[in-house]
This record gives C-alpha cells, structure tokens and sequence, in this order.
C-alpha cells in the first residue's frame, strides 16, 4: 500500500518514481487513478467541518428566548395549568425544529456554494495532458504547473523552467522563492526544502512538472487545517448589521413591554396573565431568525446564480453587487467571445486572409508568392507550435483543448496545414523556456534544431516588443537587417483599427545554449487573430447604464484593437472616443486632480499592466466608487483583491486570479457580470422584504396589545396565541420572501449606497405606517365586537386573533414599491409566496379543528354570521397602506 513520503526532498526523483508506481512521461493510468483515490479517498483538506444534525438541534434550545419559555413553563406547571405548561414546551419544540430546518438548510446551501468553486489542475495521464479537478488528485500523478496556478497537492519537482513560487499562504514570507531540482540533505526547515511544492502555494513565473507526494490531510497545509477548524466562524456584514439591529430592537421591545405590565398592573388585572402577556409578546417580537433567514436567502439566491455560470465564493459580494458603480473589465473572452481564430498572415512579401474549409487551411487575397510554399510560412507555423504550451488531445467530440485560447488557436493553424503540431515537437525537442512574462510581453523556447546551427530559439509577443528585440528581418532572399520598424507598427495598428488581436513571431539559430533568447533575432512577422465581439454584450452595457454603472474597458491589447471592439459593444459611440495608453500613465503618486478627473471620464484603458490595474483600482477607490474588476492572470491578483468585488474569469482565469476572487464567471462573459449585479440587487432587497415584513408585523403585535391596555378593551391576544402567531405568520411568508425574483425594474434604479443601512429612514417610516394599518384593523375589530355586536370577550378575542394573521398574512402584498404594478410583481409571481399563504392558513384552520389546539390557544365556535367580519377588517390594512402610497407618503 502506497503512502505519502514525508521526507521527499532526501530522495531522488528516479526513487520516487518506483516507491509512488507512475511514470515521469506518461504519468497515471486514469484505472490506477479510480483505484487509489478508492483506497486513499479525495484530495481535500477538510476544512469544513460538516455539522452533526444532533449538534444543530441541540443548539436551537441554547437560547435565552428559550430559556424565558421554559421559565414560564415552569411558572405554569408551579400553578397547576398542566395544559398550558404543556403548550409552551411543544412551543419550545416546534420553535427548535423550524430553527433546526432553516439552519439545516443553510449549512446544505453553503456546502453547495464550497462545491461549485472547486478548482482544477493540469495532469498528465497515460500521457496525455488533460484538466482535472483538484480534489481527484492523488499519490504518484504527473502535474504541469505555471504561472498563476495554485499548487493542488505536495508535491516533488522533477523540472522546471525559470520557476518561481510565492509560499506565504504556508509560510508567511512574502518574496518569491526560486526553486531546484537536486536532492537536499539533512532536515531544512519547511522554507528551505526548495525541491518541493507545497499545497495553497502560488506559482509566481515560470513552469514546472511534478509529482504528487501528498494529498490532503497529508500535505504540509492540511497538518495545519485543524486550526482553521478550531477558529471561530467568521459572519459576513449583512449578518452583522441584522444582528445589530435586533440588538436594538430587543431593548425597544423590552421598553414596550415594560410599559404594558405597568398599564395592566394599574389597571388591575391578572398580574400572572399580564406577565405571561408580557413575555410572549417580548419572545414573538423580537426577529431571533434574522440572520438564518437571511443566509438561506444569500445562499440560495447564489446557487441560482450558479446556474447562470456565476459562482459566488463568498455571501458577503452579494451586498456588493447592489453598491457596484464601477465595473473594470478585460476585452478578450469577456466583451468578446475568446473564440480565437487566425485571420490574417503578414510577411515581408505578402500578406494573406487565412480561413479553414473541411478542416484544410485556405487563403484568400493571397499576395506574394504562394505563402504555403514559402520558407516563411514553413517559420511560422514552427514558432507557433513550439513556441507554446497549449494541447489538443483527441479528435471530434473527444476533443479536449487545454491551454490558453489564443495557442490553441495557433495549433489549429498549425495542424490544419501540411504540418502536425505532434511532428514538430517530435523533431524540435524544448530545452528551456522563458513563460510569457506581463512585463516583457514575450514568451521565448530553445529546442533542438536536428541541424548545424545545433540550437533553435522560438519567440513569440506584443508587435512593438518583438520588433524591438529583433536585429534582422525575414524576407524572400534570406535576413536582411530590419530598419524600418514603424512600418510594421503601422500594418499591425491597421489589424487592430479592424478589430484584430496581433502577435508578433521571431527566431533565430544559434551554436550555444548560453547564446539563445533575444539575440539576432530574425523577426518572420506577425498573425492577426479575429475575437468577434459577443452579440449579447451592446445591450448588457445599455443595461449598467440605465442602473448607474460606469463600464471602463482596462485591456493589455492594442489601443485600436480596444478602440474598435469598444465601439461594436456600445461601451463608446464615437472614433475619437478618449483612450489611454498604459504609458501615459503616470505612478498613483504623481498624479495630479486633473489628471485623475480626466482618467475617470476616460473609457477605454489599452496595453495597461496589472500593477497599472491595481493603481487604477485604487483612484476610484479613493473618489468612493465601489469598484468591480475582472482579471484572469495571477498579475492581476492583487487589483482584484484590491477591488471591492474581484471577478475572476472561469475558462481562461488562472487559479490564482480565481483564489482571491470574489465571483469566478464560468463562461467569462460581461454578461454574467450584469446578470450577478441584477440578482445581487434583487436578493438584498428581498432580505430587506422580509426584515421589513417581520419588523411591522411584531410591531402591530406590541400596539395592538398596547392600544388595548391603554383603552382597558378585553385582552386582545393570549399568550399562546401570540407564539402561536410568531412560529405561523412570521415563518413560511418571510422564507418565501426571500425565494422571490428580482423586481423588472431593479436595474434602472441607481447603486445602492454602500454606507446605508438595511433598513433606512423611509423604510423605518413604511414599517410604522404598516403596523399602525394592522393595529387599525384589529383593535376596530375588537371594538365592533364589543361594542356593536356585543360578544362575549372569548369570541372578541377569537376576532381579534384571526383578524390578525390574515391581516399579517395579506400584509406581503404591500411591500412591492409604488413604481410596481399591485397585481403583477415580484411577489404576485411567486408561487411559494401563495404556498406560504395557503400553509398559514391550513394551519390556523387545523388549530381550529384539533381539539387539544383548541383549548391551548382558547378558541371557540363562532358562527358565521359573526365571523364574515374578520375578512373585511383584515383587508383594510392593504387598502390603507396602498392610500398612503398614492399620495407618496411611502414609496
């Protein structure tokens, strides 16, 4: 049985090949892999405990609310009132079990939400490089690692070039640490085994292969995941406001309270009732489920983004989705479809519109002599497939692409001429590699060349970078010294001015290893790349527009090539629309006010670098934007942490980018970007729905009891009947709340201010004048009966009760905004709303009906003739909550 080696770094790779049973080229057979993740299970660490149902259940009794019930059960079974006792321990129980249901529920949700953000690695298995999910990872796999992937397991280097990796998740040290391949002696410390990867590490530059030596609990990172076991549960800042506000909400209550014992005391009643009275009113007024309500509801409303190809990693973007005013987006992939194809040849000689038919490549204007046939075409086509890293492996519908868009594109190129990408490779074996570099703009290969000069260098980047690096020029009789460079900048900027993406191609042979890399480089010339734009984007962007989001392209391409898509997606109208050059741009602490006013006004930023993102970020940071960034390169990880919502590209984004973003976009489209922003707004203003909803209906529950005190009317509500409302009315609809669509005109309504509260002062204002409706509605119930029809004070109470909860119940209607259509909105549409309805009322009926139920809540036989009065009076508060809108009182 095979097990983690735990001192990797003593031994040598040949060794470790034999004690892990793979293979250094081929890597695992995918059988060999089923079975040792069988023995050895999933490549997880474990850091989320799942909770035991016991301990969830147990957890709804520690609570001081249920410790005040249980007092009074007490106090009940004291004073012989076995029947009531009783009532208020079942009360107790159901309470617990809609308590241990909600937070079931929330713990599943976000367990899905962990799954969904899973990330993936390169393995090599039965020799083929394929995409594989992380956490079926295990001993003895072959990985391919570069920049911008998190390291998925410990792991043993076997090669590597230019390698560098950032170790402070593990470590702490924050420098980038270059690593080796000999074996170490003795015992280093953990920073020190530099022939080693560890898991959660960041590959900074550079790439590497490895093998897998530990998974999971076994690696250096899980040793240490019992401490994020044992640390405390961190609670995102909705949670903290709710929790604030029932603070304050509790000691109002208690103050109201107060005041009704004092009223009753004075005025002579049952000092035993009035306490009872007392308490239940205290315990059904006080929103204890806020919080869990509200995380059902931010984890639900994040699943179905799910659904959509937005992945939401953390609760808390969801109230920053509502408060984005900027969003920085990338061009490629994003405004565009990232279907990378090769469009355009230019050489020295001739220039040729390239389009594939049956799978054979074709040209079109060809100029020149026959571009197929030439030696500079037969150059480029061996750049493009040495000088990459990309793979395609099977064919048809088996085919699976691995790598980045635009090589891919390149060996489609490649394999659809007389030439195979596999033969190529074959005869040029790769010696060294310098990764493609954000700051130098270039990706360079040494190889084998099969000839005298012995060494081939491949080089492939930016136009302008390439050219600059090249001394001679390719042409028809052979290199010739390259002069005029600005001609070629030209051709390449007409490309861009057509919406083309550009890349340069250079080589050169040399005698000597030491020789190689950016010297007398023969530039060949450069592939125009066709990324047509997304059809969808024109009217996603009239759509931030219309919610008050500023939409600021932020690109590494081409300013004419930015410029072009810019003006197809709608993000600008006119040519001369404002564009700036990542070299125009100043370091943050230059900067001027006028220069930074400008630079908010500007549109589209091009050839910017991720330090220049993250510079960028931070002056509308300053300005208090609340700021949205997409970014897929490990470069850009520090913008995106920086921004107020990280957006991290699924496809294309590097696990880096993905690690500390906040949403990953599985299909990397702007329009999931808009689409986040709609159901983020609509989520928050369903929590604040409900908080509002369950906030006026305590209320009217406190003045409806108040009301009465004061008036000395017969006793409204009973104390059972008060927590009978409490577990009825204030559960299923405030959960059904939370299930609604967002509203039609939530995106034409402007970001929501980051620094406002959940529930502000006109909403403090809806609530009063919704609890004040009810209250009419039921103490003018318990007047008329009374007064008019003179019941007896069983039946006026009765009235009063069922008043109530169809009055609550029917209260969910009022909440839409006055801009909304009173039959046809978000609420009106939603069917677990009138599920929820038709629960509450099945239920009250059931109370009626179930003898034991009877007695517990005093509720008697009423006939109908009498009891008709209920619908109208319950009724009334709709109406005059909907007067109060028609005269903008409340919105």
């Amino acid at each position: 049985m095979l097990k983690p080696i735990i001192n990797a770094w003593q031994i040598p790779v040949k060794e470790i090949e034999k004690l892990l049973e793979t293979d250094l080229q081929k890597g695992l057979s995918e059988s060999e892999v089923a079975n040792r993740l069988t023995l050895y299970g999933l490549n997880i660490l474990g850091l989320h405990q799942e909770e035991s149902l016991w301990k969830l259940l147990l957890q709804q009794f520690i609570s001081p609310l249920v410790w005040i019930l249980a007092i009074a059960s007490g106090f009940a079974f004291a004073f012989q009132e076995w029947l009531e006792g009783f009532a208020i321990l079942g009360v107790i129980l159901i309470n617990a079990l809609i308590g241990f249901f909600m937070e079931w529920q929330a713990v599943r949700s976000m367990e899905a939400l962990r799954n969904l953000a899973q990330s993936n690695a390169n393995v090599i298995r039965d020799g083929n490089l394929i995409k594989e999910k992380s956490s079926h990872l295990t001993l003895g796999d072959l990985l391919f690692l570069e920049a911008g992937d998190v390291v998925p397991a410990d792991c043993r280097i076997i090669a590597q070039s230019n390698l560098g990796v950032k170790e402070a998740a593990l470590t702490g040290e924050s420098t980038q640490v270059r690593k080796q391949l000999e074996v170490i002696e003795g015992t280093p410390i953990l920073a020190n085994r530099n022939n080693l990867l560890f898991n959660g590490t960041t590959i900074s530059r550079g790439n590497a292969k490895a093998i897998v030596t530990a998974t999971g609990k076994s690696t250096e990172l899980g040793k240490i995941s019992h401490l994020a076991q044992s640390a405390g549960k961190g609670i995102t800042p909705l949670e903290k406001k709710l929790n604030v506000l029932s603070q304050k909400l509790l000691w109002l209550t208690l103050l109201l309270t107060l005041i009704i014992l004092v009223i009753g005391v004075i005025q002579g009643r049952d000092i035993y009732l009035m306490i009872k009275t007392a308490v239940a009113l205290g315990i059904a007024a006080i929103p204890e489920g806020l919080p869990i309500v509200a995380t059902i509801a931010l984890a639900r409303g994040m699943l179905r983004l799910a659904k959509h190809n937005v992945v939401v990693k953390k609760l808390s973007a969801v109230e920053t989705l509502g408060e984005t005013e900027v969003i920085f987006t990338d061009k490629t992939g994003t405004l565009t479809e990232n279907r990378l194809s090769v469009d355009t040849l230019i050489f020295e000689f001739g220039k040729a519109d390239v389009f594939f038919q049956e799978d054979q490549l074709k040209f079109e204007k060809a100029e020149g002599q026959l571009l197929s046939e030439s030696f500079a075409f037969e150059q480029l086509q061996k750049v493009s497939a040495l000088c990459n890293n990309a793979a395609i492996n099977g064919n048809g519908k088996n085919q699976q692409n691995v790598g980045d868009p635009l090589e891919i594109a390149l060996l489609k190129f490649v394999n659809n001429g007389s030439i195979k990408t596999n033969e190529l490779r074959k005869a040029h074996p790769r010696l060294k590699e310098i990764p493609f570099d954000s700051n130098t703009k270039m990706m360079g290969t040494l190889h084998e060349n099969g000839k005298r000069p012995d060494y081939l260098v491949c080089i492939k980047g930016a136009v302008e970078v390439v050219l600059k690096e090249s001394d001679f020029l390719l042409t028809k009789n052979g290199k010739t010294p390259l002069k005029d460079r600005q001609k070629w900048i030209e051709k390449s900027n007409q490309l861009a001015s057509k919406g083309l993406r550009t890349l340069a191609f250079a080589y050169s042979e040399v005698n000597e290893p030491e020789d190689a890399f950016f010297h007398n480089l023969i530039f060949i010339g450069f592939i125009g790349f066709l990324d047509p734009p997304r059809q969808e984007v024109k009217k996603a962007i009239k759509t931030c527009r219309d919610a008050g989001i500023q939409v600021v392209m932020v690109t590494g391409d081409h300013p004419e090539t930015a410029k072009n898509i810019a003006i197809k997606t709608g993000l600008v109208e006119a040519e001369n629309a404002s564009t700036v050059h990542g070299n125009q741009l100043r370091p943050l602490e230059s900067l001027q006010e006028s220069e930074i006013q400008k630079m908010i006004k500007t549109p589209i930023f091009a050839r910017v670098s991720p330090a220049q993102k993250l510079d960028l970020v931070t002056i509308y940071q300053n300005k208090n934007y609340t700021v949205g960034m997409t970014g897929d390169g490990i470069n850009d990880a520090p913008a995106l942490k920086k921004a107020d919502i990280g957006i991290a590209m699924g496809k294309r984004g590097t696990e880096a980018a993905k690690e500390v973003a906040d949403l990953i976009l599985e299909d990397d489209a702007f329009t999931s970007i808009v689409l986040a922003i709609k159901q983020g707004r609509g989520i928050f203003q369903n929590i604040r729905y409900f908080v509002v909803y369950l906030l006026s209906c305590n209320l009217s529950e406190i003045l409806v009891v108040t009301v009465a005190a004061i008036s000395n009317l017969a006793t409204p509500l009973l104390p059972l009947q008060i927590l009978f409302l409490n577990m009825v009315t204030d559960v299923f609809p405030a959960l059904a709340l939370g299930m609604n669509k967002e509203a039609d005109n939530v995106m034409q309504q402007p970001p929501r201010n980051s620094r406002e509260p959940i529930i502000n002062q006109a909403m403090w204002k809806s609530i009063v004048i919704y609890a004040v409706g009810i209250t009419l509605a039921v103490i003018g119930v318990l007047y008329y009966s009374i007064f008019h029809l003179e019941t007896t004070p069983t039946v006026a109470n009765n009235l009063t009760f069922y008043t109530l909860i169809l009055a609550q119940l029917w209260h969910v209607f009022n909440l839409p905004n006055i801009h909304q259509s009173f039959f046809k909105n978000e609420i009106t549409q939603n069917i677990h709303i009138w599920m929820a309805l038709l629960t509450c009322l099945v239920i009250t009926v059931l109370a009626y009906q179930i003898p034991v139920v009877n007695d517990v809540l005093n509720l008697t036989f009423i006939e109908w003739k009498t009891l008709y009065i209920v619908f109208p009076f319950s009724l009334f508060p709709v109406l005059f909550v909907q007067f109060f809108k028609r005269i903008r009182i409340i919105v």
